[in-house]
């Protein structure tokens, strides 16, 4: 397969890399290297490297920040696109259109630097804009689809595509995307003080910094929380506050949280979710479901 992805992608602008480490490019820091790693330089790069590999029958996946991503430690084959240089930022009015490569804590950057409000809401989010329209990231205040108005996607068939708010069905912590990739944003938000929004910014990132262990290598939250119920109370009231298997350990800070000291591997990881799982179902008769993507992991599958 290796041999035919280059002369595949010829017709790319960007750079191609082999046998590129996935680890040092997510969050967590665990998992093993991508086959090929690609990164476009525009949308139109995008498309053509989707093309690419559909007519090649190359397997494709889109990596963000890594925020959210747990990578088994064998790696993944194929292409992995790295969207890191679509980062345009763009005002018309009170609405904002947004590369897909935009950090979050960018993008809040900005808009409070114009007066645009709206968008605190995603503080404290570590995902590049286009991951977290993927995976519709947010926080208890609100989700990234609050304010979006449209999207820029590049079909499985390698078209580029506008796609209004009503063509979509985001849900929680999924954008409803499917197998389309997003190259731009577009929100509308609010005038308002940058004092008022600076505010409200200090506010929620205070929280975030009491409640999550945000300086640490994690993945976000690892369990969906239960109807009605919290998974980090319910992992702390099973007595697992602390546990670890090799160089993974549940954060001391946020039980649904669990923390990477720099020596473990994603069989670690692994080895922890089935102990956590198993002592929340056997205390309170919960099955935790995972809010974590994998890549390759096929023993959390």
């Amino acid at each position: 397969m290796a041999s035919l992805v280059p002369s595949a992608l010829q017709e790319v602008r960007g750079i191609v890399r082999a046998d590129a480490p996935l680890r040092l490019l997510t969050h967590v820091r665990l998992g093993g290297a991508a086959e090929w790693l690609v990164e476009p330089i525009d949308e139109l790069d995008v498309a053509a490297a989707v093309r690419a590999c559909l007519d090649a029958e190359v397997p494709l996946r889109v990596l963000g920040g890594g925020s959210n991503l747990l990578v088994g430690d064998a790696g993944v084959p194929g292409v992995v696109l790295k969207l890191d240089r679509l980062r345009s930022i763009a005002r018309d009015g009170v609405r904002l259109t947004v590369g897909a490569g935009v950090t979050v804590p960018s993008l809040l950057r900005t808009a409070r630097e114009q007066g645009l409000a709206g968008l605190e809401v995603l503080t404290g989010v570590p995902a590049q804009l286009g991951g977290a329209v993927a995976m519709n990231a947010g926080t208890r205040e609100g989700e990234t689809f609050d304010r979006l108005v449209s999207l820029t996607v590049i079909e499985p068939s390698g078209e580029i595509r506008v796609l209004g708010r009503g063509d979509l069905e985001p849900r929680y912590r999924d954008g409803g995307l499917g197998a389309r990739i997003c190259v731009h944003a577009t929100f509308e938000l609010e005038e308002d003080d940058p004092k008022a929004i600076f505010g409200r910014f200090e506010e929620y990132l205070r929280y975030r910094n009491d409640t999550q262990p945000v300086t640490e290598r994690s993945v976000g939250c690892v369990f969906q929380n239960p109807t009605g119920d919290s998974a980090g109370r319910l992992i702390e009231r099973s007595g697992c506050k602390g546990w670890r298997r090799g160089g993974v350990s549940v954060s001391h800070k946020h039980a649904n949280y669990f923390v990477h000291d720099g020596d473990g591997t994603t069989a670690d990881f692994v080895a922890l979710v089935h102990a956590v799982r198993e002592r929340v179902r056997e205390e309170s008769g919960v099955e935790l479901e995972l809010e974590v993507k994998r890549w390759e992991v096929p023993e959390l599958d």
